[in-house]
Protein backbone atom coordinates (compact mmCIF):
# COMPACT_ATOMS: atom_id res chain seq x y z
CA UNK A 1 0.00 0.00 0.00
CA UNK A 2 1.51 3.90 -0.56
CA UNK A 3 0.71 6.46 1.74
CA UNK A 4 0.55 10.26 0.18
CA UNK A 5 1.92 12.50 3.04
CA UNK A 6 3.23 16.40 2.74
CA UNK A 7 5.64 17.52 4.33
CA UNK A 8 3.27 19.62 6.76
CA UNK A 9 1.16 16.78 7.71
CA UNK A 10 4.37 14.75 9.05
CA UNK A 11 5.90 18.22 10.39
CA UNK A 12 3.07 18.68 13.07
CA UNK A 13 2.56 15.62 13.79
CA UNK A 14 6.01 15.13 15.05
CA UNK A 15 6.23 18.53 16.64
CA UNK A 16 2.51 17.02 18.43
CA UNK A 17 3.34 13.88 19.18
CA UNK A 18 6.84 15.48 20.90
CA UNK A 19 4.64 17.98 23.08
CA UNK A 20 2.18 15.87 24.02
CA UNK A 21 5.52 13.43 25.94
CA UNK A 22 8.95 15.70 25.52
CA UNK A 23 10.13 14.15 28.30
CA UNK A 24 10.14 10.29 27.18
CA UNK A 25 13.18 8.33 26.55
CA UNK A 26 12.18 5.34 24.10
CA UNK A 27 13.04 1.88 25.67
CA UNK A 28 11.55 -1.02 23.19
CA UNK A 29 9.61 -3.77 24.82
CA UNK A 30 11.51 -6.01 27.60
CA UNK A 31 10.77 -8.98 24.91
CA UNK A 32 12.02 -7.34 21.87
CA UNK A 33 15.15 -5.49 23.37
CA UNK A 34 17.58 -7.84 22.56
CA UNK A 35 17.29 -8.90 19.18
CA UNK A 36 18.43 -5.93 17.14
CA UNK A 37 19.50 -3.55 20.05
CA UNK A 38 17.34 -0.17 18.83
CA UNK A 39 14.41 0.88 18.66
CA UNK A 40 11.61 -0.39 16.38
CA UNK A 41 8.95 1.08 14.49
CA UNK A 42 6.02 -1.58 15.39
CA UNK A 43 6.10 -3.04 18.80
CA UNK A 44 5.33 -6.87 19.30
CA UNK A 45 3.82 -5.99 23.24
CA UNK A 46 4.57 -8.75 25.80
CA UNK A 47 0.50 -9.18 26.08
CA UNK A 48 0.44 -10.11 22.63
CA UNK A 49 -1.00 -7.06 20.75
CA UNK A 50 1.10 -5.16 18.60
CA UNK A 51 1.80 -0.67 18.44
CA UNK A 52 3.48 2.03 16.84
CA UNK A 53 6.97 2.00 19.03
CA UNK A 54 10.19 4.79 18.49
CA UNK A 55 8.94 8.46 17.43
CA UNK A 56 9.16 7.87 13.95
CA UNK A 57 6.81 4.94 14.11
CA UNK A 58 4.68 6.97 16.24
CA UNK A 59 4.31 10.17 13.69
CA UNK A 60 3.42 7.46 10.44
CA UNK A 61 1.00 5.44 11.95
CA UNK A 62 -0.73 8.77 13.79
CA UNK A 63 -1.31 9.49 10.24
CA UNK A 64 -2.64 6.29 8.67
CA UNK A 65 0.52 3.99 8.07
CA UNK A 66 -0.73 0.46 8.72
CA UNK A 67 1.52 -1.34 11.35
CA UNK A 68 1.95 -4.22 8.56
CA UNK A 69 3.30 -2.00 6.51
CA UNK A 70 5.58 0.13 9.17
CA UNK A 71 6.82 -3.41 10.16
CA UNK A 72 8.77 -3.44 6.82
CA UNK A 73 11.59 -1.18 7.97
CA UNK A 74 12.21 -2.80 11.37
CA UNK A 75 16.58 -2.49 11.46
CA UNK A 76 16.62 0.35 8.74
CA UNK A 77 17.26 3.77 9.42
CA UNK A 78 14.14 5.86 9.30
CA UNK A 79 14.69 7.59 6.07
CA UNK A 80 14.75 3.84 4.48
CA UNK A 81 12.13 2.91 6.29
CA UNK A 82 9.78 5.80 5.46
CA UNK A 83 10.54 4.47 1.49
CA UNK A 84 9.50 0.95 2.45
CA UNK A 85 6.61 1.50 4.36
CA UNK A 86 5.18 2.79 1.39
CA UNK A 87 4.96 7.03 2.56
CA UNK A 88 5.47 8.99 -0.95
CA UNK A 89 5.06 12.96 -1.26
CA UNK A 90 7.37 13.81 1.79
CA UNK A 91 10.29 16.00 1.06
CA UNK A 92 14.08 14.37 1.30
CA UNK A 93 14.70 16.96 4.43
CA UNK A 94 11.90 16.39 5.72
CA UNK A 95 12.66 12.40 5.48
CA UNK A 96 16.28 13.39 6.73
CA UNK A 97 14.98 15.35 9.53
CA UNK A 98 12.84 12.46 11.16
CA UNK A 99 15.98 10.47 10.55
CA UNK A 100 17.71 13.19 12.76
CA UNK A 101 15.50 13.12 15.73
CA UNK A 102 15.12 9.48 15.49
CA UNK A 103 18.62 9.02 15.86
CA UNK A 104 18.65 10.96 18.92
CA UNK A 105 16.00 8.91 20.67
CA UNK A 106 18.25 5.81 20.05
CA UNK A 107 20.72 7.80 21.68
CA UNK A 108 18.83 7.89 24.63
CA UNK A 109 17.81 11.42 24.57
CA UNK A 110 14.41 12.27 25.17
CA UNK A 111 11.91 13.20 22.66
CA UNK A 112 11.60 17.38 23.42
CA UNK A 113 15.63 17.13 23.34
CA UNK A 114 15.96 15.01 19.81
CA UNK A 115 13.17 17.62 18.10
CA UNK A 116 14.84 20.63 19.38
CA UNK A 117 18.31 19.79 18.15
CA UNK A 118 17.15 18.67 14.74
CA UNK A 119 15.30 22.46 14.55
CA UNK A 120 18.18 24.19 15.53
CA UNK A 121 20.09 22.22 12.92
CA UNK A 122 17.41 22.77 10.47
CA UNK A 123 17.13 26.37 11.06
CA UNK A 124 21.04 26.77 10.41
CA UNK A 125 20.64 25.32 6.85
CA UNK A 126 17.25 27.08 6.42
CA UNK A 127 15.30 24.70 5.21
CA UNK A 128 11.73 25.60 4.56
CA UNK A 129 10.23 22.22 4.13
CA UNK A 130 11.14 21.61 7.87
CA UNK A 131 10.93 25.17 9.64
CA UNK A 132 7.63 26.27 7.71
CA UNK A 133 6.54 23.20 5.74
CA UNK A 134 3.11 24.46 5.80
CA UNK A 135 4.23 27.52 3.08
CA UNK A 136 5.97 24.73 1.03
CA UNK A 137 2.87 23.12 0.38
Amino acid sequence: MSYALTDAQVMSTLREIVSESPDKVYEAPESMADEYGGCFYVHNNDDGTKSAGCIVGQVLHRLGVSLEDLSKGETYSANAAVALAGVQGVSEDVVYFLRMVQSRQDRGTPWGEALQFAEEYYADKGSAAVLRPEAVA
